[in-house]
């Protein structure tokens, strides 16, 4: 099944945001189990580890204090301001909760649990228990103690009150004792601590690794997005490309060239434009072949008026030379009949008279059948450029006997246009003898090709009189004409092959600064 172009994009955008997503959200996890690591160490193994510490040292003071009988008193003082076995728990209940916690190393967990069990055997054990009871230090009690604590606060107790009554030799056996006991306590703490302190240099070395990969995924993580985003931004330019192709079959359609759309070539809801450009397509051929046929039939029409106007004109311009070629006729006559015609000069102005009026009479006959019948053009691309000046090279002749200065400024890279290059050719030639005629006593003639984009533009100047202002409505008008002994059909020539290529001409003119011929062709795709 295809997918539709919005479908294409929502998938792509879908996508795009799965992976930002999931990128996020990694980086979230991973910060915040690192700040949770982070908190372990430093708001509860840290505080543990240093109160292990500060005990360890705090017993060896305690040791050296029971080795003197003057500060027994001291060492008990000491004892009871420590809170020796309630911070002892603590540190294992401490030591147990981060041990259980998530995210910790086996080896770490363990090591942790082995010291917290450390501290719970000596607090809540009895291995100094059955020492103390053995030793008979504490005499005969009532309720002989169960756990390392309660011995250890039994004979201090005892101490306390041997050192009160002055039983010397008792107070001595206690303390040594006692010393024995915090011996034993400052030994296991001392362990815990230095297992406290291996499992906070492994966490410290997993919070390294732990940074490291989160300072790769901050490099990854947004290269992995650009990568997916490039990704996305190809797939949505491929969907996109059935959208230029429409867009390029528009603009066909719009330029007047056949199209051919195959819906059946797209998806969804280009489909359905495809259909209806496609139909589009078929209403314009049909429409163009109408608007040609009525063309046809209306450039009949016009021909057909135009060859009734030529028939009057060809008859008034005709006459004329006929007369003149019948009098000379007459005249050429008569002097023969006087037999006077052998060397007489006036023979011979007058068969030069009478040649040139022929000569006239097919000039005018060559030019009413070139107008009336124009052949429909051959469109194809030419190069107007090189037109322009082949047009030019061939007219240097005429421009050098009347003295006209010729100046073409156009593009040295080729210039397409759309036209019959035979039909353009003949109407340059047409408008530039016009601007020669125009400047019997020479004169500056400039030619310019100028490319527009869609369309080009073909501008002749000439530094002649110009034309009258109440003449040049009918400028483009067959037999239209200011000259003396003009046809007329000059520009009108220039106008139909405008016609037939699809371009459009332009006159500007004033008197007495001379006059401005533009067309405008269209441009070769």
């Amino acid at each position: 099944m295809r997918l539709s172009l919005s479908a294409r994009v929502t998938v792509g955008l879908a996508a795009q945001m799965v992976v930002f997503g999931g990128a996020v959200g990694y980086l979230v996890f991973a910060a915040d189990a690192l700040f949770d690591r982070l908190s372990v160490l430093k708001d509860e193994m840290e505080p543990a580890g240093d109160d292990l510490r500060n005990l360890v040292v705090e017993l060896k003071e305690i040791e050296g204090l029971l080795a003197g009988r003057a500060t027994v008193v001291r060492a008990q003082d000491l004892v009871r301001r420590l809170r020796l076995f309630e911070r002892v728990a603590q540190d294992a209940e401490v030591l147990d909760r981060v041990a259980a916690g998530e995210g910790m190393s086996t080896e770490t967990g363990e090591r942790l649990a082995r010291a917290a069990a450390e501290l719970r055997d000596w607090k809540d054990g009895d291995r100094l228990v059955g020492r103390v009871l053995r030793s008979r230090v504490l005499g005969d009690l009532p309720r002989p103690p169960r756990t390392n604590a309660e011995a250890f606060d039994a004979v201090l107790e005892r101490l306390g009150t041997a050192n009160g009554a002055g039983h010397e030799e008792e107070v001595g056996r206690l303390a040594a004792e006692a010393r024995r006991m915090a011996r034993f306590a400052r030994a296991i703490l001392q362990r815990a601590s230095h297992g406290v302190l291996a499992a906070m240099r492994d966490m410290n070395l997993d919070l390294l690794r732990r940074r490291v990969e989160i300072s790769y995924a901050l490099v990854a993580v947004p290269a992995a997005a650009l990568v997916v985003a490039l990704v996305v931004l190809l797939l949505t330019l491929r969907a996109l490309k059935p959208v230029r192709r429409l867009t390029a079959a528009v603009r066909r359609l719009g330029a007047g060239e056949a199209e051919d759309v195959r819906p059946q070539d797209y998806a969804g809801e280009l489909r359905e434009l495809a259909e209806a450009l496609a139909a589009l397509g078929a209403a314009l051929k049909t429409r163009g072949a109408d608007l040609e046929r009525k063309t046809n039939e209306l450039m009949r029409a016009e021909r057909l008026a135009v060859v009734g106007r030529m028939a009057s004109v060809v008859a008034h311009e005709v006459r004329n030379p006929l007369n003149s070629v019948d009098l000379n006729l007459d005249l050429l006559r008569e002097m023969l009949g006087r037999g006077t015609a052998g060397d007489d000069p006036k023979v011979t102005a007058l068969l030069d008279a009478i040649q040139r009026e022929v000569d006239r009479l097919a000039e005018i006959t060559g030019e009413y059948l070139k107008f009336g019948r124009l052949p429909r053009g051959v469109l194809a691309p030419c190069d107007v450029g090189r037109v322009v000046r082949d047009t030019r090279a061939f007219m240097d002749g005429e421009f050098a006997e009347t003295g006209v200065a010729v100046e073409v400024h156009a593009p040295d890279r080729p210039v397409k246009v759309l036209a019959d290059e035979a039909q353009l050719r003949q109407a340059l030639v047409n408008v530039l003898r016009n601007a020669v005629e125009a400047m019997p006593d020479g004169g500056r003639l400039g030619i310019e090709v100028v490319d527009l984009g869609e369309k080009v533009q073909v501008s002749v100047r000439d530094s002649g009189p110009g034309i009258p202002e109440d003449f040049r409505g009918r400028l483009f008008e067959p037999f239209a004409t200011t000259k003396p002994r003009g046809t007329g059909l000059g520009l009108a020539f220039v106008q139909q092959v405008m016609q037939e290529c699809g371009g459009e001409g332009g006159i500007e003119s004033a008197p007495g600064q001379g006059t401005c011929v533009r067309f405008r062709l269209r441009r070769a795709v």
